[in-house]
């Protein structure tokens, strides 16, 4: 074993945070926590209201009541741990969901050997993951990965041994390929194989890849997609053998359009969506994962492209925006993902800015971000703060209803009732 491999499992150890802070609430003692709140947004998508005291026993929200709200008040045992937080100079939401993110995104640096490769993927989770919680990114939806580190780093923030937001996973992206590789397939029985393999490994959700990546020549608008019918279908419904939701990767027309007839959840990316699309997206009630943060990436290194590259990416980066909000002015379900791993982690709320700035305000740019993602995941305990959801809760100093890029400096973070960051009592 080389000292660099032993170096990556120190790092390991000493990246995982102390749990005596984290793990509140331990005992049997009740634990209840009243937050005071200036502005509240319990349910996006409705008025939000003012000076009201949000009350949590545990990890789920107790109710929500009018005025700040003592102990006495509220009628609660005076024996009980009660903790009062003071938020009455901010705007309080629910925490925000990303649906695409990469947290163990990379690989091991040139000269690492082929066994320190996971390793090094689960360092990087655990700073991307941390970055992410603190960014007021409660719960974010992982659409595939490379090796066995994602399952881990889910699993290790599940238990409270690890810092970062809630993990639904996919793990290997399904892709149509002759290779080896845990997610390749090339045949209906071969495609139904691969999925089996991410089930048994642990898959909240599977990916598949109906496309070339935006990246590839062979993804330009009127490319094909990469899978035939039947393996696409055969993916699909051995999916459904584990009632998982499917995501999938479409960048192309055609490719899009096949997903969402064959019966995908959600289009990631969507860059050359058409009015056929707008269609299918409403008929089916598939979600759109538009990931327009990536176009910053993509725009600043467009210089280093070459002429035929650069005339495709810059299509797509004027396009893809424009398609995004026609897909939803045609009555197309949004739910937000910012492709954290290409675009920066710990950043995702710039995602939400784009969003504004095609054309939804600012309101409906939050929803996409927390009662669209829980729709979206099936997790009826998530993205509102309503009576016996869970409390992840978040806090910003100016409304994001006025200004939406509040939420890219977040004070406050709650996660299942445990506060993360900032203002305590």
């Amino acid at each position: 074993m080389s000292i660099r491999f032993i170096a990556l499992v120190t790092t390991l150890l000493a990246l995982a945070p102390s749990t005596s802070w984290s793990q509140a609430g331990g005992d049997s003692e009740a634990r209840w926590t009243i937050v005071h709140a200036g502005t509240i947004l319990p349910v996006p998508g409705q008025p939000p209201l003012s000076e009201q005291s949000l009350v949590i026993e545990g990890d789920r929200i107790d109710r929500i009541v009018a005025g700040y709200a003592t102990a006495d008040s509220l009628g609660l045992d005076g024996g009980a741990d009660i903790t009062v937080i003071d938020l009455r100079e901010y705007f309080v939401l629910p925490g925000l969901m990303d649906m695409h993110v990469h947290l163990t995104g990379g690989g091991a640096p040139a000269g690492m050997p082929d066994e320190a490769d996971d390793v090094y993927r689960m360092t990087t989770g655990i700073i991307n993951a941390r970055l992410t919680l603190r960014a007021g990114y409660t719960t974010v939806r992982n659409p595939g990965s490379a090796g066995w580190s994602i399952f881990a780093l889910r699993d290790g923030v599940e238990a409270g041994d690890l810092e970062g937001p809630r993990m639904f996973v996919a793990g290997h992206t399904i892709r149509s390929s002759a290779s080896d590789g845990s997610g390749s397939c090339y045949s209906v029985e071969s495609c139904r194989q691969a999925v089996r393999r991410q089930i048994a490994m642990g898959a909240d959700v599977i990916k598949v890849y109906a496309t070339c990546s935006g990246s590839q020549p062979c993804a330009h608008k009127d490319a094909p997609g990469v899978f035939l019918e039947d393996e696409l279908a055969a993916a699909i419904a051995t999916a459904r053998t584990r009632e998982l939701k499917v995501a999938a990767h479409a960048h192309t027309t055609a490719g899009i359009n096949m997903a969402l007839e064959a019966g995908v959840d959600s289009i990631e990316h969507g860059s050359w969506l058409d009015e056929r699309s707008y269609e299918l997206l409403v008929e089916t009630g598939a979600y759109l994962v538009p990931t327009l943060a990536v176009k910053d990436f993509v725009r600043a290194g467009l210089a280093e492209r070459s002429p035929e590259d650069r005339a495709r990416l810059e299509a797509s980066i004027n396009e893809h925006p424009r398609r995004v909000f026609e897909a939803f002015q045609a009555g197309a379900k949004i739910a937000s993902g910012s492709d954290a791993g290409v675009s920066r982690h710990g950043k995702n709320a710039r995602e939400l800015e784009w969003y504004v700035d095609i054309g939804l305000t600012e309101m409906e740019a939050i929803v996409t971000a927390t009662v669209n993602a829980a729709d979206l995941l099936g997790e009826p305990e998530l993205g509102t703060l309503e009576a016996g959801k869970l409390a992840d809760v978040i806090a910003v100093s100016e409304s994001p209803l006025e200004n939406i890029s509040a939420l890219t400096d977040v004070d406050f973070v709650m996660k299942g009732g445990t506060v993360y960051v900032g203002l305590h009592p």
